[in-house]
Formats: C-alpha cells, sequence, structure tokens
C-alpha cells in the first residue's frame, strides 16, 4: 500500500486538525500523501523539512469530493480510482480544487516503508521520506526528520516496513527547523 493512513490521535481524541488548502496550480495530489503549503498544498520531497500534513480528501471549492461533485467544478484531471487530482494551472484562482489536510501534530499515520526497519533499535526515532507518500526506514535520527517513529509493525504479522508516524516537525510551527 502506498501512502499514508490515519490511525488515531495519539492524545485520544477523535476529531483531528482538518484544513483545507487550495492545491498549487498545474500540482499534482493524491489522498495518502505528505503535503506542505507553497502556498498551496503541494507534495513534499524529501528534502522539505517540514510538513503541513496528510491529505484525506480532495473537493471543490464548495468543499464537496470530487467524486460527487458536478464536473464543471473543476477543470484540472480527477482519477477517482487513485484518488489523485492534477490541477490546472489557474487552480489557485479559478475552481480552487482543495485538498483537505490533517494537520495535527497528535495525529498518528500508517506507512508501509520503502524498507525494513530494524526492531526496535528504529522506534521512536525521527525520519525522513523517500518520496511524498513512503517513508524512508534508512533516514532514522535521534534529532532531525520529517516524522517521527511511534510503533514498528503496528499490524503484528511481522512485516518490519510497517510502521506508524506523526508529523515531527509541523509547517504550522513559527520557525525553521534544523536540517
Amino acid at each position: 500500500m502506498a501512502g499514508f493512513e490515519y490511525r488515531g490521535q495519539l492524545n485520544g481524541a477523535q476529531n483531528p486538525v482538518i484544513l483545507t488548502v487550495p492545491i498549487v496550480g498545474s500540482g499534482t495530489v493524491k489522498v495518502g500523501d505528505a503535503v506542505r503549503n507553497a502556498p498551496g498544498a503541494t507534495r513534499i520531497t524529501n528534502t522539505d523539512v517540514n510538513v503541513l500534513g496528510i491529505v484525506v480528501g480532495i473537493v471543490d471549492r464548495f468543499g464537496i469530493d470530487l467524486d460527487n461533485t458536478d464536473p464543471t467544478n473543476y477543470d484540472g484531471t480527477w482519477t477517482s480510482s487513485s484518488k489523485t487530482y492534477v490541477a490546472a494551472a489557474d487552480n489557485m484562482t479559478d475552481k480552487k480544487v482543495a485538498a483537505q489536510v490533517i494537520a495535527d501534530e497528535n495525529a498518528l499515520f500508517y506507512n508501509d516503508a520503502d524498507g525494513d526497519f530494524t526492531n526496535p533499535a528504529d522506534n521512536f526515532l525521527f525520519i525522513k521520506c523517500a518520496d511524498h507518500d513512503q517513508i524512508d526506514e534508512s533516514t532514522t535520527s535521534a534529532t532531525v526528520g520529517q516524522f517521527f517513529v511511534v510503533k514498528l509493525d503496528p499490524d503484528g504479522d511481522g512485516d518490519a516496513s510497517k510502521c506508524i508516524v506523526k508529523i515531527g516537525l509541523s509547517q504550522l510551527y513559527p520557525f525553521e527547523a534544523e536540517t
């Protein structure tokens, strides 16, 4: 499975903070992507320091998901099967299709990393992404990373590539992080 999947809250709450952020012109965003605000939602890269959050939906300017809205409410390309939207160049000023982003420091996300973790040595470390939707298991650090590993092998099925993470440093914090 590619992408991040919401798995609850570290603080036990059931109401993650969700922001609606217009998608950057000509940008591609998929449900399960980690994004930043550039301004406008854009996929993160492995060199981005801060993460705004994880995309959990894509909606038109009226808040209606693209599977259920009139196609005249968007002018980019929507692929329902993969929940992927490729925005038109003028999206930020015209149709304003937006990503619904969980931007909550207590939100937990499941991810199937690009390799196997060394359990338990990699638990409770910071980590970076290989790309916008997958953790790079080889980038663990005690001090620097886009995400923080909360649990390894969360399903208890012996798959050492699976993990639960939370955002390490949110883009909502008003300072620049160490790189």
